[in-house]
């Protein structure tokens, strides 16, 4: 059966909004920092999901066209190539006088075109931009075309990790929602994944649908959509690779954070408290620890996997 990828590109750019003031001058600050650098943003998150909820952190993924030039520190910039992506902290006076913080992700174009594929073993950016999100100023249109395209693979891939562990036929909710739980339990995340993914996928209901349609026909009178059959063997293979994707998942996540923490003053301690949100679980460190995070960062790393950050 052959996907309709222009369906696709339509409810990708169906969702797509006008910033608000906020996040229109965060941007501003962001592309002020990498001067010359950005070639477009990805608001994604809870905050898009609120919308003008001033006590959400904004979350963006920042393209870039080159770790060396965006980064000021070379440690920095290899880091980011290693351990994609680097991650920021900013806050932003408004015009009104509030405040507003976000946390962006820098990335480079190429890198994010790549981890929408099959190339990407993580689920972080396939996983992650399969879902609803707006891309904001970009340098052209090619650039546009370039992300859309990425997040069209995403979706294919996230779909195909997750055929194997569906029964057919499937309810489209079934079926997004199953895929996006295994992905968020690769993650350090405080709440449930299951609740977390039917939520989510519920909320846009009609936007999973349409995709399901595009990938696999239209359902029957019932909504149930069949699916491609599979073999035993794909459903045991993709089981074990979604269970290899927890274990390195969260180690990969716990690094990068920690190397955030780098990035601005009292890092560590935001890190190790994101961690303890997540996990419950903290650690002690010095003052040396807490000047060099980025040395430190595989030492805290395994400090807190052995007290169970990480499972």
């Amino acid at each position: 059966m052959s996907v309709d990828r222009q369906a696709m590109r339509d409810i990708l750019e169906g969702e797509q909004l006008p910033p608000s003031v906020p996040v229109s001058a965060m941007c501003a600050k962001i592309r002020a920092q990498h001067a010359g650098r950005v070639l477009g943003f990805i608001y994604y998150g809870s905050s898009l999901r609120a919308m003008n909820d001033p006590s959400k952190m904004l979350d963006f993924y920042v393209l870039v066209d080159s770790y060396r030039k965006t980064h000021k520190n070379p440690l920095r910039a290899l880091l980011n190539a290693l351990i994609p992506p680097a991650v920021y902290y900013l806050e932003n006076e408004n015009e009104d006088g509030s405040l507003s913080t976000c946390k962006y992700s820098l990335l480079s174009l190429n890198a994010f075109e790549r981890r929408c594929t099959k190339k990407s073993f993580l689920s972080q950016v396939w996983g992650r931009f399969s879902q609803p999100c707006i891309v904001l100023f970009t340098k052209d249109e090619r650039v546009k075309s370039r992300i859309q395209n990425a997040r069209i693979q995403a979706v294919l891939h996230m779909a195909e990790e997750t055929r194997p562990l569906m029964d057919s036929p499937v309810e489209a909710v079934e079926f997004w929602s199953r895929g996006f739980r295994e992905s968020y339990r690769t993650e350090l995340r405080p709440e449930s994944s299951e609740e977390r993914s039917r939520e989510i996928v519920s909320r846009y209901q009609e936007r999973y649908q349409g995709l399901l349609e595009a990938l696999y026909g239209a359902p029957d009178k019932a909504g149930l959509f069949a699916l491609p059959a599979m073999t035993s063997l794909s459903h045991i293979w993709t089981k074990w690779k979604w269970f290899w994707r927890r274990v390195l998942g969260k180690i990969v996540a716990a690094i990068r954070v920690l190397n955030s923490a780098a990035t601005f003053s009292g890092g560590l301690d935001y890190a190790l408290h994101k961690l303890k949100s997540h996990s419950g679980v903290t650690i002690e460190v010095t003052e040396h620890q807490r000047r060099h995070p980025v040395l430190w960062s595989p030492v805290l790393a395994w400090k807190l996997w052995r007290k169970g950050a990480f499972r």
